[in-house]
């Protein structure tokens, strides 16, 4: 468990500590920029107060100490060098001062001192001491300098401090959401000031490759973007590395996908993740290739809302009481700028930990097999423990074999999947075995609105995170499941250009349904999938192999799913196919969100209703129970029984 006056500490001093560091990286750039420059080629220090968002504070701090009241206020005039430095790193009374963010930093990591590592907090306090005591060398350029790498360095510090020292636990959760929320907005702000240099240029101003290193170099960039780049290709390749590479840990992308693998770690996190994917949709269709200055404004604008909506979900969530004000949301309003002692301030003493409305299922999967003569020995591997994912947990698992195995052994398959393998030995004509598991379900969270199907495509082909990594070994053909054109054909009518990717899959699970019959008995689990096309009936395996062939041929990452529906459904709701035996679906891949369930067999996306136990690339690599006999006769009888009974609904802790 974590207060959530905790939570929201770690949650600002994450904040605090990356807006210290970014904004001091961008002044010292910007200064170094200056440098470079021939005198009447630069762009003065109004950027420094657009990119800190306090411009209006500025002016009206400056109208107030130089113009009586009674007087009318002049024409804003180019901000003097001294000011605007004043200003941006050391004015107390400015919350995005360099200095009062480590003054915020600080105290928050004060208010957290229980959750955080020691060290981290005398680093703190010793940045905060150290830059207060020298602010005044800032007066010079070579002092600003000092002060400035000196901030950049101890940040890094206590970050590396953090990453080293501190438990994996729902506190450092919040630090990580508050930096990469922090760093994402950052980046959006600076491609908003200085968005003609993020775009590529027409070559006719000489100091376009300055002030395009310099944009790289604010941001940390200048030297990964030459290691995946060597040279300057156009194509919009600034805009994609700083927007949607996932292998740069400062791009908005890969601060999203950070952003949603911590949100999943958390209870209650629907809308939250929710609102990042969102946002991460928003990212990976921005059109970067020929964009223009103003198009870059428009798309940073609306990526910006997204994030703060995500703040504003995070805050509602798991800072404030639920209240009708925190539902409704305005996710186009401007982050709001915190107090330095936020987290003191809040009187909320709730709890981090808790999820409302999961299901509590019993399930039991009995398999009989009855031989006409002896075995003599019987080799078995079994897939029937329920896997433990971000909206379910197997809380008991047993597995009953009669006779009684000789040999047992446990193991994680290639895809994380449990497996066990035994051996029976001795004259036995029949051999049963019972899974018996129970497992905590909770609600998917609703798909977001996703980019044109195209677009994910194409984004699967560039995306380097590890997610992405692993999604694409599920666009292959595998065994069961060829590459054939026949199933691209049956796909094209839900896959038309330009088409959201969450519809076509929708459209296609639904025609699915209504083209196929369900049939027990027409077909066995290693019919063709083609086969399956032509005739149009099958059992539910079928019908999740033709989904998932449909989507891998289109070029999406599509898994084959194996697991159980409730056998009786809650009253008035219908029973639902294949509730008397194991059940298969297909799941998609969406990029910077996560696997979408879809259930072909019954025309519907995966609930809390349905429990998994493996995944893999078609029925070969999850089937519940396999093996072969030694004796046993010319022919066997299988029984297959399957119950799912729905035992409670209450408050469980999936994190444990």
């Amino acid at each position: 468990m974590l207060l959530a006056r905790m939570a929201e500490a770690m949650y600002w001093a994450g904040r605090y500590l990356e807006r210290a560091e970014g904004v001091a990286r961008i002044v010292q750039v910007h200064g170094d920029t200056h440098v470079d420059l021939p005198l009447g080629e630069d762009v003065g220090w109004e950027p420094l107060l657009a990119v800190t968002e306090v411009r209006a504070a500025f002016d009206e701090r400056h109208r107030a100490m130089g113009t009586p009241r009674s007087a009318t206020p002049p024409a804003p005039a180019a901000p003097a060098e001294a000011q605007v430095i004043e200003f941006v790193l050391a004015d107390r009374d400015n919350p995005s001062s360099i200095l009062s963010s480590i003054i915020g930093a600080r105290d928050n990591l004060r208010t957290a001192r229980p959750v955080v590592p020691r060290q981290v907090w005398e680093l703190a306090n010793d940045l905060l001491a150290v830059s207060g005591a020298q602010v005044v060398d800032t007066r010079t350029r070579d002092g600003r300098v000092r002060w400035l790498r000196h901030v950049v360095a101890e940040c890094e510090r206590a970050n590396g401090v953090l990453w080293g020292t501190m438990r994996r636990d729902e506190a450092m959760a919040f630090v990580r959401m508050g930096q990469y929320l922090e760093r994402a907005q950052l980046t959006c702000r600076v491609l908003d000031v200085r968005a003609e240099s993020a775009v590529d240029g027409d070559g006719g101003d000489p100091y376009d490759d300055v002030r395009w290193a310099a944009l790289l170099r604010s941001l940390a960039a200048y030297q990964p973007f030459r290691r995946a780049m060597p040279t300057r290709p156009g194509g919009g390749s600034t805009l994609r590395f700083l927007l949607q590479d996932a292998a740069f840990p400062r791009s908005v992308s890969a601060c999203l996908g950070e952003l949603l693998a911590l949100v999943k770690t958390l209870p209650r996190n629907e809308p939250v993740l929710a609102a990042c994917a969102d946002a991460a949709v928003v990212a990976a269709d921005a059109p970067v290739p020929q964009v223009t200055a103003a198009d870059l404004r428009d798309v940073v604008g609306g990526l910006g809302a997204a994030l703060c909506a995500v703040h504003d979900h995070v805050d509602a969530t798991y800072f404030r009481a639920p209240s009708a004000e925190a539902v409704a949301l305005d996710p186009g309003r401007a982050a709001r700028t915190q107090p330095r002692g936020s987290a003191m301030e809040t009187g909320e003493l709730g709890r981090i930990g808790t999820m409302a409305g999961s299901k509590t299922y019993r399930v039991t999967h009995r398999t009989t097999y009855t031989y006409d003569a002896p075995v003599e020995q019987s080799y078995n591997e079994a897939h029937l423990r329920p896997r433990d994912t971000e909206r379910q947990r197997c809380l008991t698992h047993d597995i009953a074999v009669d006779p009684p195995p000789a040999t047992w052994s446990e193991y994680d398959d290639l895809f994380g999947n449990r497996v066990c393998a035994f051996v029976v030995r001795g004259g036995f004509d029949s051999l049963s075995v019972t899974s018996t598991s129970e497992v905590v379900v909770s609600s998917p969270p609703a798909p977001p609105a996703s980019p044109p199907w195209e677009s994910v495509r194409m984004l699967l082909d560039i995306d380097r995170q590890l997610s992405a990594r692993d999604a694409r070994r599920y666009r292959a053909s595998s065994r069961l499941i060829p590459m054939a054109g026949a199933l691209g054909d049956y796909a094209a009518p839900s896959f038309s250009p330009g088409r959201p990717l969450v519809d076509a899959v929708v459209d296609l699970t639904a025609r699915i349904h209504r083209d196929f019959a369900y049939e027990p008995g027409f077909t066995s689990v290693t019919t063709p999938v083609l086969e399956v096309l032509d005739h149009r009936r099958g059992v539910c395996q079928d019908f999740a192999h033709l989904a998932v062939g449909c989507l891998r041929t289109v070029g999406l990452a599509a898994r084959y799913v194996s697991g159980y529906i409730e056998t009786v459904p809650p009253p008035g709701a219908p029973r639902l196919v294949g509730a008397d035996a194991s059940h298969a679906w297909a799941s998609l891949y969406l990029p910077g969100w996560g696997w979408l369930d879809v259930d072909p067999t019954n025309d519907q996306l995966v609930s809390d209703a349905y429990v998994t136990v493996a995944w893999g690339r078609d029925y070969w690599d999850v089937s519940p129970l396999r093996g072969s006999v030694e004796g046993g006769g010319a022919s066997h009888r299988l029984e297959v029984a399957v119950d799912v009974d729905h035992v409670a609904t209450d408050q469980q802790t999936l994190a444990g």
